[in-house]
């Protein structure tokens, strides 16, 4: 095992355990965001009893329930017995409504209000607050004294500065009962309120689970940032690979998206305002959708098509338009409608990426498995920001999962290629050494000949001149039995002609008419034969002219298709046309393209009984070539006769029984053109059920004009 192979292997084993890892990992922070941390009731008319909780014991907990309300009034305007306020749900929005509707009132500012009967702390320890978070500005008070602000409420958007995420404030010790206010304004979001519910505990249990969360944010970033540079210099170096271009793409939007979502987020506010964090945060969401879907359908073009990608394009770049120009507000009605248009673009790429499976595409299943992922962690997060559940965004977890299951794909497309690259180095290697003992051999021969060779130089120009000879002379004879033959046999087709058809009057007799017939039946089929000898001499003698010009396919074809009817006496209708919708046409020359398809559908039908079918087809094949095809149900041959019907003068059916008049030159003749114009010429065929002999042209013999419709004929 060289090195190469020993770092792949490495480089596998790392990966394997980094998805481990990160699975854990995710289970981790998806198991603490929605495990319940005590088996307590929430808060109840704005009071919650804790005086028997250990938070040694049991960790955390949500103080999430039914507070006390008072609206349009600050913390220190609230009576002391905090009687006569509404009952309001934490989470959640103001139990304040607009007049003459049920949505929650937007702007305004008002004071949350909790009473908590708490247990003695442990020696050594405090007590404290996470505030979650809380739309858009609060300040937090604990017996009166003010333990914590973010922003600055106020009573008017000029002068309330938004600050919506959470953080941990120290509650004073040795008090047995606390009174909690919280007092909010929001003058920037569509509804005020608490979005995710405060947390109690102890101070250094709630700084750990949120130093955890930001570790791994930050983990998460930058891996991100290495994924995206990574793809993008993989694009700069190969432009070819635009699915690379995209999927960096991708990586650097979740590592945007990342940087503006708790808690990295905060860190973001002081320098740009809550304002353009919410709206660069919704803008990085919505374009996530296009660069994955752009992706995925360069990575798996059979299975995702490219008609959607217009519209999905058309609408992320308006909800990022409507969420940069119009802000939070209209930036939230646009996240809500880009859910539902997520959601389909999940459910439609999961099962393509599915149909990939089935379909065993390169890559696939672990594409599908790292998509999974994703879109399980998309779908947790539109749960969240629709409030059905509570926790951390999972988005960023998902991807690198994803990322991870690509560059396991990425390691053992690298390790098959160095494995083929080894085995082809071991090929040469050996074919090197017959090489040399061949050489070896052959030097030797060589000499031994040459002193043969220039023993005999004398007979060899000898024989080079009666070679020489012997050529003009088999010139001159085809040349002469073209004009001698052709000449007679013309005269011969034209008398039986005007005899058959009794042109200078009656013959008596019937059978003269029908000898008649038969004379001029001999007489074309030998001119035929005679004329395909002619055709294969020049061939062989490389003396075939060819004029290239462009020809459209359809107009040969039909051409063809009556010649070849005439040829075998039967009825146009017997072969039936079919060319693709939109074919581009063809370098090439006519008369040969046209021998070719004259002698494919002779030989069709000549091999099919009546009622059999012949058609005859071109397409434009995916590699951009064209290919023409004619298919019949006639009496077929089996795959050792296949080699026999292409060799020039041989029939399958050769004995001297045979049912079918010709030389064997045909399908000959045929493979010598195709050949000429750079193409193959294949053939499919099982005794009894048929032949099918395709004639492919290369892509340079295909003339594109318009590069868009030649692109959409060759993925159709």
């Amino acid at each position: 095992m060289g090195i190469l192979e020993k770092s792949a292997g490495l480089t596998r084993l790392t990966i394997v355990v980094g998805t481990a890892i990160l699975l854990v990992l995710l289970g981790t922070v998806f198991w603490q965001s929605h495990q319940p941390n005590v088996a307590l009731p929430g808060p109840s008319h704005g009071y919650l009893d804790l005086s028997h909780w250990s938070g040694v014991e049991r960790g955390t907990v949500s103080l999430a329930g039914e507070w006390q309300y008072f609206d349009k009034t600050w913390a220190r305007d609230v009576p002391s017995s905090s009687d006569g306020g509404l009952s309001a749900r934490v989470p959640g929005p103001w139990p304040v409504f607009e007049p003459k509707s049920s949505s929650p009132r937007m702007n305004g500012f008002g004071t949350y209000v909790l009473r908590l009967k708490l247990p003695a702390a442990p020696d050594g320890e405090d007590f404290a607050i996470d505030t979650g978070y809380v739309l858009s500005a609060y300040r937090l008070y604990a017996n009166g004294k003010l333990v914590v602000a973010r922003g600055q409420p106020a009573e008017s958007a000029a002068n309330e500065r938004a600050y919506a995420y959470s953080a941990i404030a120290t509650l004073p010790p040795g008090t047995g009962e606390i009174e909690l206010k919280l007092e909010i304004s929001n003058h920037l979001t569509r509804f005020g309120g608490t979005f995710v519910a405060p947390r109690f505990g102890l101070e250094k249990d709630l700084i750990a689970a949120t130093d955890f969360i930001r570790a791994l944010s930050m983990f998460l970033v930058g891996a991100m940032v290495f994924a995206a540079l990574y793809h993008l210099v993989a694009f700069s170096l190969n432009p070819t690979s635009i699915a690379t271009a995209w999927f960096g793409l991708f990586a650097a939007l979740l590592c945007v998206r990342t940087l503006f979502i708790d808690p990295l987020a905060s860190y973001s506010v002081p320098l740009i305002g809550q304002d353009w964090v919410w709206r660069l945060d919704f803008s990085a969401s919505i374009l996530l959708l296009p660069a994955s879907y752009q992706f995925l359908m360069l990575s798996f073009p059979r299975q995702i098509t490219a008609r959607f990608t217009p519209w999905i394009f058309g609408f992320c770049l308006g909800a990022v338009g409507c969420c940069l120009v119009g802000g939070p507000v209209v930036g939230e009605f646009a996240m809500k409608v880009f859910e539902v248009v997520a959601l389909v673009a999940i459910a439609y790429l999961t099962s393509s990426l599915i149909r990939a499976v089935r379909q065993k595409e390169a890559g696939s299943a672990l594409t599908l498995c790292g998509w999974i992922l994703s879109a399980s962690a998309c779908c947790h997060d539109i749960l969240i920001d629709n409030g059905v559940i509570s926790g951390v965004n999972l988005i960023p977890f998902g991807f690198l999962a994803f990322f991870l299951c690509l560059s396991g794909m990425l390691v053992a497309r690298v390790r098959d290629a160095f494995r083929r690259s080894e085995n082809v180095s071991k090929q040469l290697l050996f074919a090197n050494e017959q090489l040399e003992s061949a050489v070896h051999d052959r030097t030797q021969e060589l000499q031994d000949r040459l002193a043969d060779l220039s023993n005999n130089q004398s007979a060899l120009e000898s024989a080079k001149q009666q070679a020489i000879s012997a050529n003009i002379a088999k010139s001159r004879f085809l040349a002469t039995m073209s004009h001698e033959l052709r000449t007679p046999l013309n005269s011969i087709l034209g008398f039986s002609e005007i005899i058959r058809d009794e042109r200078l009057g009656g013959v008596g007799d019937a059978r003269y008419a029908e000898y008649a017939s038969y004379i001029h039946d001999s007489g074309a089929h030998l001119l035929n034969l005679i004329g395909d000898i002619l055709d294969l001499s020049r061939i062989e003698a490389g003396k075939v002219e060819l004029t290239f010009e462009e020809l459209p396919i359809a107009e040969i074809a039909d051409a063809a298709l009556r010649h070849a009817a005439t040829r075998e006496r039967k009825g146009i209708e017997s072969v039936t046309l079919r060319l693709a919708t939109g074919l581009p046409n063809v370098i090439a020359d006519r008369r040969s393209l046209m021998q070719v398809i004259i002698n494919l559908l002779s030989n069709a039908m000549k091999f099919t009984p009546d009622g059999g079918q012949v058609v005859l087809s071109a397409f434009l094949r995916g590699d951009g070539g064209i290919t023409i095809q004619v298919a019949d149900t006639g009496i077929g041959m089996s795959s050792e006769d296949i080699p026999k019907a292409l060799s020039a003068f041989t029939q399958v059916d050769d004995g001297l029984s045979r049912t079918h008049e010709g030389t064997g030159l045909g399908l000959a003749i045929v493979k010598s053109l195709v050949e000429l114009h750079g193409g193959i010429l294949a053939i499919e065929s099982a005794k009894g059920r048929g032949t099918t002999v395709r004639a492919e042209l290369p892509v340079s013999r295909t003339v594109v004009k318009d590069l868009a419709a030649f692109q959409r004929v060759r993925l159709a």
